[in-house]
């Protein structure tokens, strides 16, 4: 009898189990590879080193670097205040961003500091919110003048992307903030080589340019720092990441415009899901970017590319180019409509 309830109890438990188990994968249970995502969350979290070392499965960072880890940047796999600094300009000494780390005697690129020019917006009642843009002051630098506009990328989130990859009928380049990319293994890739210098299959090379000349000459291995067995595993792992937000839309979100942009829903082969983005690219008045999504905003803590925004409000108000008209639609709600959106964005 003892052994009977033994196993009611096991059975239950196991139940139980598989019904309270958070869902944090992107693929189905019968599909799961628990061994690839153990693999690859194990490289997405820990930290890489300088070649040579005597952890030889994790060196090969650098020469030139921003951070030493994935989760630095996207911790547990979210949104963060981490940044980059993108060159408008790549075909510079500096190449595509500023490198603000280095190995061993190779000079970095430059250190970064942010300051923020001020701006005033209006609401048609007289209400006045004031917005934040961040301006790159650039010192220290180790390969002589930028000559480039500069521009601040924040880490976006990496929750939802094997959803994301899912939908049908959509461009093939969906993934990174100006949708650059064709696949997460690519993204995870392009990240790996000029976020950390970690040569792999897509960037066989360092992260130098031809005339950062103790940069090119700096020790390497002879082998790739990030084989492919490896980029796929942190693929696979960031396509498992699944804690996104299911919330239907408003009717206010279609009269104002937005769903032109944020396409609210989509219906996959087993769910539907809310990400709220074309995942097209559109120029909002400074640049190009894909329609950012805006599932799990309430977990966000900023908003806009470069994390200019604090609030959903100042996200908005940030809105201009194509969007220009649906920003003016509102500015132009009643109060009551206006905060009923934010709150609305906010519980995502």
């Amino acid at each position: 009898m003892k052994r009977l309830n033994f196993n009611r109890a096991l059975l239950l438990a196991l139940i139980l189990g598989i019904v309270l188990m958070p869902r944090v994968f992107a693929v189905s249970i019968k599909a799961f590879n628990e061994d690839r995502f153990i693999l690859g969350k194990s490289f997405f979290e820990k930290p890489w080193v300088a070649f040579p070392a005597s952890t030889t499965a994790r060196d090969g960072l650098g020469p030139l670097f921003n951070q030493n880890a994935c989760v630095n940047c996207h911790p547990k796999g979210g949104r963060s205040n981490k940044f980059v600094v993108k060159l408008d300009n790549p075909n510079t000494i500096y190449g595509g961003q500023i490198s603000t780390q280095s190995a061993g005697n190779v000079p970095a690129e430059a250190k970064v500091a942010i300051d923020y020019q001020m701006y005033t917006a209006h609401y048609a009642n007289g209400d006045k919110v004031v917005l934040k843009k961040p301006v790159v002051k650039l010192s220290n630098l180790g390969y002589g003048k930028v000559d480039s506009t500069l521009s601040v990328r924040i880490s976006p989130s990496l929750h939802g992307l094997g959803l994301l990859a899912s939908i049908p009928n959509k461009p093939v380049k969906r993934f990174n903030l100006s949708a650059s990319e064709p696949s997460i293994l690519a993204q995870a890739a392009n990240a790996a080589h000029n976020d950390m210098g970690l040569s792999n299959p897509l960037y066989p090379q360092e992260n130098c340019t031809n005339k950062q000349e103790k940069c090119n000459n700096a020790p390497k291995s002879n082998s790739l720092d990030l084989p492919q067995h490896r980029l796929k595993a942190i693929a696979y792992f960031v396509k498992s990441l699944d804690k996104v937000s299911a919330v239907k839309p408003i009717k206010l979100f279609a009269k104002i415009g937005c769903s032109r942009c944020h396409t609210p829903s989509y219906v996959l082969e087993k769910r539907t899901i809310y990400p709220y983005s074309d995942l097209l690219v559109h120029n909002l008045g400074e640049g190009d970017f894909r329609t950012a999504p805006l599932w799990s905003s309430k977990k966000a803590p900023n908003f806009w590319h470069d994390g200019r925004a604090s609030t959903v409000e100042e996200a908005i108000l940030w809105h201009g180019g194509e969007a220009q008209s649906a920003k003016e639609s509102f500015v132009n709600l009643s109060k009551k409509d206006r905060v009923q959106f934010i709150r609305f964005i906010e519980n995502m």
